[in-house]
């Protein structure tokens, strides 16, 4: 029959009813928390939980560069007393230094998709006796860099961070490795760390969207980006739209690929969409498809065009990235690609509470769906 108890619960249970039958005896020491973890086929921080709740309720006592020890449970002396004193002083001290039963999550947005992987976390926890808090760093590496540095002084049990860019703040995420804080990362990298990452497969979504507007009859795609340098994720889809254009016998023109970043630099006023439209039709011969990195820039360039009164998908086809709610809602529906974020939540608290010999490096990639829609068809512009 399986065992619905949370895993923390059963080594709680263990060592509880063990300690009852005085098969352990007072002083008698506990085997070290990777032992324990080995023995049960749980993750450190599962230990480090179940360690906590023994000590709290009096029966283990964990002595630094000792060990832990079962408690004597022979009266003790008046409250009061310098003995008990000095004790209480001692566990302070020790709980000060063990993790808190809390995993944090960091991500630079809070909107569906947020919630979304929120959800997967924090189901996932709840089923291991953890508390789940959430941190919004705002695509700003400066606020990203605070709330790390904080959540690590804080001692949380571990951290899944949604980086604002694979190419910053690799001091902070060093940090986390070197003092053995578990940690997962969610859609990016950091370049230069190997570190624990659970990502959809942007290549294959990128091919996906690609081959969808191929099939459909186009040969002439742009791929847009709001910045190339902001994380590996966009350039995974890049690599897959070309992958998909180079099958196809098309090879994939560099005036093809629109850096919004780089666009901003040369643009007086006004919206940034209307400048991104601008620069795709200058393009000769124009391209009759583009192919944007999110839903966000996807619904901007959609809207620029309708608004000048070029049809969509008539004389522009559009696809976005991500599959948010609002898409299917738009003035012309968008085709877009899902990705399952409440699994990307889950898989990465499964991995940031795994064994650190399971989470070293490892590198979880989830598959993503084409979502067609009326934002693409068969080109008609010449």
């Amino acid at each position: 029959m399986k065992d619905h108890r949370p895993r923390y619960q059963i080594l709680i249970d263990y060592y509880t009813d063990r300690i009852a039958s005085e098969e352990l005896r007072a002083g008698d020491k506990l085997p070290t928390g990777p032992e324990i973890a080995e023995q049960f086929g749980v993750s450190a921080i599962t230990v480090t939980h179940a360690m906590r709740r023994l000590e709290t309720d009096g029966l283990i006592k964990r002595i630094k560069k000792k060990g832990t020890f079962v408690t004597d449970r022979t009266p003790q002396p008046p409250a009061g007393s310098l003995t008990e004193s000095g004790a209480s002083a001692e566990s302070a001290s020790r709980a000060a230094t063990l993790p808190i039963p809390v995993i944090s999550l960091v991500m630079p947005f809070s909107e569906t998709i947020g919630y979304e992987i929120f959800r997967g976390v924090e189901e996932e926890c709840a089923a291991q006796g953890l508390y789940v808090t959430f941190h919004n760093s705002k695509y700003d590496d400066a606020v990203e860099r605070s709330i790390i540095q904080k959540l690590a002084k804080d001692r949380v049990s571990g951290i899944i961070v949604y980086p604002v860019s694979s190419y910053k703040n690799i001091d902070v995420f060093s940090h986390l490795a070197i003092e053995g804080i578990p940690f997962t990362l969610i859609d990016r990298n950091i370049e230069g760390l190997e570190a624990p990452l659970v990502v959809s497969n942007n290549i294959e979504a990128g091919y996906s969207l690609t081959s969808h507007l191929l099939q459909l009859g186009h040969t002439r795609l742009a791929f847009v980006c709001q910045s190339w340098k902001e994380a590996v994720s966009v350039s995974d889809r890049y690599k897959g739209y070309c992958n998909a254009l180079i099958e196809a016998g098309i090879p994939p023109k560099p005036e093809w690929l629109i850096n919004m970043e780089e666009l901003e630099v040369n643009k007086a006023a006004g919206n940034p969409y209307d400048v991104l439209l601008d620069h795709l039709l200058a393009i000769t011969p124009t391209p009759t498809a583009a192919v944007a990195v999110n839903d966000f820039t996807a619904t901007g360039l959609l809207k620029a065009a309708l608004q000048r009164g070029i049809a969509v998908p008539e004389r522009l086809s559009v696809t976005g990235f991500d599959n948010h709610s609002f898409t299917a809602h738009l003035e012309v529906p968008l085709t877009t690609v899902e990705q399952d974020f409440y699994s990307i939540g889950r898989d990465a608290a499964k991995l940031v509470l795994a064994p650190a010999q399971e989470r070293s490096g490892s590198k979880l990639v989830l598959g993503t769906k084409l979502i067609a829609r009326q934002s693409t068809g068969k080109p008609t512009f010449p």
